[in-house]
Parts: structure tokens; sequence; C-alpha cells
């Protein structure tokens, strides 16, 4: 296929006899097809330049050619507009590939500065080469473990050439001074399962059903039923909490979301239909944000610069009891998001459902192993008895 091959006119009278010359020189030919006065050869590259050292009368014309040297030939007629070609597309990609900004969106400089302090150590930063979606993940999952006590959550989004970076402050509540005087109580109706207490009196037991403000652990320290001091109760209570939760599920059930995975393409549309230039792995579903480079009213073609985000795509048929089985599933899920460490459930119980057309209403109940533990002030008994005597 990539052999060097030349088809060569010969013109003349007697060709005949040419060419038995040419088989007594040990010329070897290809493929021969006899016109009236002439002949067309097809030889490699050595036959033909033996072909050209022979002096003749007869006319020797190259009129084609095959293979290797067809392509260089190719390359060298059309050699200043590929490279040109070639360099625009390298410009393009590495053009793409550059951040020009870098911006971070909070209210107060402080938090701005430490970003942008943390961004550099990582070469997120004007003017140098965009990171992969993995090491982007990698420097955010380092910021946020370098600065615990000060940021709660940061993101960094890429829009073209350009870096977003969101963040938000950690802001520490509830962080009690050593003369606040509380209880521990109930932050909602429960039946307590542990009792973890540091300081202050326990004033319920294992098993004990509270109600929302119920005190747990007192900070009153009483002697002889007299409160002889007032501290600050410090402690955990875990308790079992209910809940129900309602989720509605259809019977075809389709979902797309985003799995983080995003890259730019270069893609070429030619009528309806789309190629992507460069691209190995394209994504199977995606979100496509064009960007056109060059258009032709004239001709259907077209060449964009696109941004694709990958999209995972679940679409599924199920049965009624498939459907409760995948309701019963994302309530479960719904909770457990909202539970802390060492919280987890304890059980759970369908309770009813209802069909209505095409969904199914699932009411789902669940026994939590929660934290209850909230705090009330204490109003200074010790002082106001010492007043009334």
């Amino acid at each position: 296929m990539f052999n060097s091959i030349y088809e060569v006119k010969i013109e003349g009278k007697d060709i005949k006899r040419f060419i038995k010359s040419l088989y007594r020189r040990k010329i070897e030919i290809i493929n021969i097809l006899y016109g009236e006065d002439n002949v067309l050869l097809k030889l490699d590259k050595d036959n033909y330049q033996r072909l050209l050292e022979i002096k003749t009368i007869y006319e020797v014309k190259l009129t084609e050619l095959y293979g290797f040297v067809k392509c260089k030939w190719l390359f060298d007629k059309y050699k200043i507009f590929l490279l040109s070609v070639c360099f625009g597309f390298l410009l393009l990609f590495l053009l793409s590939n550059i951040i020009f900004s870098v911006e971070v969106i909070h209210r107060k400089g402080e938090i701005r500065k430490l970003i942008y302090k943390e961004l550099e150590r990582y070469h997120i930063e004007k003017y140098n080469l965009r990171v992969s979606f993995s090491k982007q993940e990698e420097i955010v999952k380092n910021i946020l473990d370098n600065n615990k006590d000060k940021i709660e959550w940061l993101e960094i989004e890429r829009v073209g050439v350009k870096y977003i970076v969101r963040v938000e402050e950690r802001i520490i509540n509830n962080i009690p001074e050593e003369s606040q005087k509380r209880h521990v109580v109930a932050s909602k109706d429960g039946i307590i399962m542990h009792i973890d207490a540091s300081k202050g009196e326990i004033v319920k037991r294992i098993n004990d059903y509270v109600k929302k403000g119920d005190i747990i652990i007192s900070g009153n320290i009483t002697k002889s039923e007299e409160i002889k001091n007032s501290i600050a109760a410090e402690g955990n209570v875990y308790a079992e909490v209910w809940y129900e939760v309602d989720v509605e599920m259809p019977l075809a059930y389709r979902e797309e979301y985003k799995t983080g995975k995003t890259k730019n393409t270069l893609t070429l549309s030619f009528l309806n239909k789309s190629f992507s230039l460069f691209d190995l792995k394209p994504y199977k579903n995606k979100k496509i944000v064009e960007n056109i480079i060059f258009k032709n009213n004239i001709l259907p073609i077209k060449l964009s610069y696109n941004k694709e985000e990958e999209l995972k795509v679940i679409d599924e048929v199920y049965t009624r009891d498939e459907a409760i089985e995948k309701a019963i599933e994302l309530a479960r899920k719904k909770l457990s998001v909202k539970l802390d460490d060492g919280e987890k459930i304890l059980y759970e119980k369908k309770l009813k459902t209802k069909e209505n057309n095409s969904t199914i209403l699932v009411t789902v109940f669940f026994k939590v192993y929660e934290n209850i533990t909230s705090y009330q002030d204490i109003i200074d008994d010790v002082e106001e008895n010492n007043i009334a005597r």
C-alpha cells in the first residue's frame, strides 16, 4: 500500500519493440496497458529511474503517482497549508489549556488571600497550564486538609480558560465559654441509648424516654437536694429517634447526573453529523457547551471548540415491587446523608404505599441511633437563693 509506484506513458512508433528492449535490460514492469500509439507502464522507483536513464526517441511522460511517493508529492505541494493547519490546531490546543484568569469568590479579603496563596503552591495561577480533573480534586482535598479550622468547603470550576474558586469559611458555633453555665438537654424526642458525660450530673438513665428540651445532664451540682454550684455541663447523648420518609418513585425511571469529568474537544460538523477530532475516548452521554470557531453559511460545515461534561444516565422500567424496593433504598439514602459519624439506621419498615398513575408513593418508617445533644443556659439559682436569704 505504501510502496512508491510510477505510472508512465510512452508514445512513439513500434511501441512493442521498445517494450522488448526494456525486458532485455531487465527493467521490471508491474503492469502494462497498450493503446494505439502509446503504452501505460507501472514501475517501482528503481526501475523508473533506470527507464529515465535510457536514451530514446520515444516520448516518456510521468502521468500518475501511487503510494508513498504520491503522499510525498502531495505534502510538498500543500506543505505550507498543512503546516499552517497543524500549527493552528497546536496553538488552539495550547491556548485552550492555559489558564488566563483565577477568581476566588468570597466576601472576606483574608479568605481570598489565603486561597490564592494555597492555589499558588499547586501552580494554579495565571498563564499556567490547566491541571487534570483528578489532580484538581486532589488539590481541593489538600487545601481543605491544611485549613480545617478555616475552610469548610472548596470547589474549583474551570470555565473555558478561567478557574472560578468558590469557598465557604468554617464558622465554629456554640463554643461555650468557661464561665457559661448550661444543661445538656435533648434536641428531639427519643429513647436514650447512650450517655457520655464529662461534666455535670446525669439525671436520666438508659432506656428513659425523653422529650425535646428535657434535661439529661444537669449543670447544677447538688448536695442534699440543694444546689451548691452551677457549671457548663458537657457530654454527648445518643438516643433512638424516629422518622417517616415519603418517597415518590416513577415506574419508568430516568435519571441523568454529572460524573464530574469534563474535557474540551475540537469538533467538525458536516450536515447532521459531528466528529470529535483527536478524541480517542468520547463520552457516551454528555452535555455540550458549543463555542463556534468557523461556520460556512453556504456549505453545511462547522468547526467548534466544545466543552463536554460526562453524564451518567440511568434509564429503567420497574415492576411495582421493584419500584417499592427502589423507593425504600432512596429513602434510606435521603436519611443517611443527614447522619453524622457515629449515627446509624437501626431499623426500617415500609408503612404504606399508594399508586398514582405511573408513580408509587411509599412511606418508610426508620429507627435511628442519633446524637440528640443540645444545650440550655442555666439561670444562676445559687445567687438567687443567696439573695432570698
